[in-house]
């Protein structure tokens, strides 16, 4: 039997869940997932891994209008990875209506004339899917389509299965005990930003940054992390610091217990918040942080 590999770009608006499906996948966490849409910002690798055959996973940005440097990369990201794709899958919340975001993803993958399945996700919010779904199927016409919960692990089954009928034929991308291929670092700041997301409101989760500045391994059992969170005004530092430094604390205790789950040792957690006004805007500032121009 030959061998098949192939990559599979997990597109759509912000907040359809890719995320989580990505994780639920996988069997593990490798992308962070919040109510808040945006929360994904790079693209976000996972690997599926069978004797036979090889699937990659491509977790990206959510496609929106987007209204700084930021938000245009991001949306650049997504299409580009999406393009380099076999095979697109088309995340759509079932529990809402189609919106313009919804429509401009479909428009892409339309375009892209990669073959492209829908995926409706979130059945678990609603009683009646199939009064919900023709909105959905009439934006383009998909190669295929499903109904999952990716919160619940439902539906994943028979998506996975067709999946993997669905390669081509290849050799693996990757080696056979890789799941991702992000680094330690950015994966640590992601969790750092994970818990702000989770514990601040209105402009604070959209205008922060994190970057790991310093990670040792002190002892066999304890690793040491300083990360700098930044913020664009000195108000949304104050917010973030809160009063007595509570709102940090909460911060770092919350990312400190899943960061000890990741290395199953002990986490000493160092965070600092510093202001940079405008990072989203500056070129330079978004290389520095993580957000390069990815044509570049």
């Amino acid at each position: 039997m030959a061998y098949k590999s192939g990559f599979v770009a997990l597109v759509g608006r912000p907040n359809v869940g890719k995320s989580t499906l990505l994780n639920a996948l996988l069997g593990r966490k490798v992308a962070i997932a919040t109510n808040k849409p945006q929360t994904t910002r790079n693209r976000i690798v996972g690997i599926l891994h069978r004797p036979e055959a090889q699937i990659v996973l491509v977790d990206t940005p959510g496609i929106h209008r987007a209204e700084h440097k930021l938000g245009e990369r991001m949306n650049k990201t997504a299409r580009l990875s999406a393009k380099d794709a076999d095979l697109i899958w088309h995340l759509v919340d079932i529990s809402r209506p189609p919106n313009q975001e919804d429509r401009w993803v479909a428009r892409f993958c339309r375009e892209s004339g990669i073959p492209t399945w829908l995926i409706m996700n979130k059945a678990d919010l609603v009683d009646h899917v199939k009064e919900r779904w023709d909105p959905y199927r009439e934006l383009m016409p998909y190669q295929n389509q499903f109904v999952v919960s990716a919160a619940r692990e439902t539906g994943l089954e028979a998506l996975v299965s067709q999946a993997w009928e669905s390669m081509p034929e290849g050799m693996p991308y990757y080696p056979e005990d890789m799941v991702t291929d992000q680094s330690e670092d950015f994966y640590v700041a992601e969790v750092v930003r994970e818990q702000v997301l989770e514990l601040t409101r209105e402009e604070i989760p959209y205008s922060i940054a994190v970057v790991v500045d310093e990670r040792i391994q002190r002892r066999p059992d304890l690793t040491y992390v300083r990360a700098t969170i930044y913020v664009e005004r000195e108000g949304q530092k104050g917010i973030l610091i809160g009063d007595g430094g509570k709102m940090l604390k909460d911060i770092g205790r919350r990312a400190r217990t899943d960061l000890e789950a990741y290395y199953a040792h002990q986490v000493f957690l160092d965070l600092w918040v510093k202001t940079r006004e405008r990072w989203r805007d500056q070129d330079a500032w978004l290389k520095r942080l993580g957000y390069a121009d990815p044509e570049r």
